[in-house]
């Protein structure tokens, strides 16, 4: 599948979202309406289909043409009338729901991507875009300031979180995923593992706990150089790889160090 996609739907740039009921390409370079749009983030990221080199540039594209300071739209350019090749996206306004709205929900692919990429920088503005505690302009979000609304528009079918899996804690943010995988990132602005403010005037530090089959896991994340490859320390003893071996049974505790080198 993933050979499939790569020989017809990149589009040089990025990959073309779709195809309509005449085999034509929706979401290609050129086109007036709906060229491009961040649903390549899921090819870029958790399917990992994209390789290194169209990965880094339909996520450039993407951040270049799509993102705003509430987040990346849905789609851009948006239509401007009905198109009956899309029929119910360009019966929106320009800008509303999904004819160029700001879903939160959608923005969290282009977190995991660039995340993934390796490029934290990009990933943390990303998140603190739609981040509700970021929110400073109560006139524009008319929604509690706890809530990811599901876009920004109409603040409908709001939820408390935008990832189960995912937990933020000063500048950086640390991924837990099943299998005991760890796999932070780690915004440039921030470095080591700190309990005060760092000179930028943040805190730099990732924090995390987790209880799983009842044992709580402490994880401390701090970055020793600019590359992201991780090296792990389970009580004391280093790990190879970034998975966090079982620990015996009745184990009420486990400290885990990671290092982002």
């Amino acid at each position: 599948m993933a050979a499939i996609v790569n020989e017809h739907a990149w589009d040089g740039d990025w990959y073309m979202r779709s195809f309509d009921d005449d085999g034509l390409p929706i979401g290609v370079a050129g086109a007036a309406h709906q060229a491009i749009e961040p649903d390549h983030a899921e090819l870029v990221g958790p399917g990992e289909v994209a390789p290194p080199e169209r990965a880094e540039r339909a996520t450039a594209s993407a951040d270049e043409k799509l993102n705003t300071k509430f987040g990346l739209a849905l789609i851009w350019p948006p239509y401007d009338g009905g198109d009956d090749r899309v029929r119910g996206t360009s019966t929106f306004l320009p800008g509303a729901k999904e004819n160029g709205g700001i879903f939160c929900h959608a923005n969290t692919w282009s977190i995991v991507a660039a995340a993934m990429l390796g490029r934290g920088d990009d990933a943390y503005r990303y998140y603190r875009q739609i981040l509700p505690l970021a929110r400073t302009d109560s006139d524009v979000y008319k929604v509690e300031p706890y809530t990811y609304p599901q876009n920004i528009l109409r603040a409908g079918s709001s939820v408390l979180r935008d990832g189960p899996q995912r937990m933020a804690d000063g500048d950086g943010c640390l991924d837990l995923r099943r299998g005991h995988a760890v796999d932070p990132w780690h915004p440039a602005h921030t470095s080591g593992l700190a309990r005060g403010p760092s000179p930028a005037g943040r805190l730099a530090r990732i924090q995390g706990h987790r209880e799983f089959r009842g044992t709580a896991y402490e994880i401390a994340v701090r970055r020793e150089g600019s590359g992201n490859s991780v090296a792990l320390v389970v009580d004391g003893v280093a790990v190879a790889g970034d998975v966090v071996p079982l620990p015996a049974p009745g184990t009420a505790t486990v400290d885990v160090e990671v290092s982002i080198r």
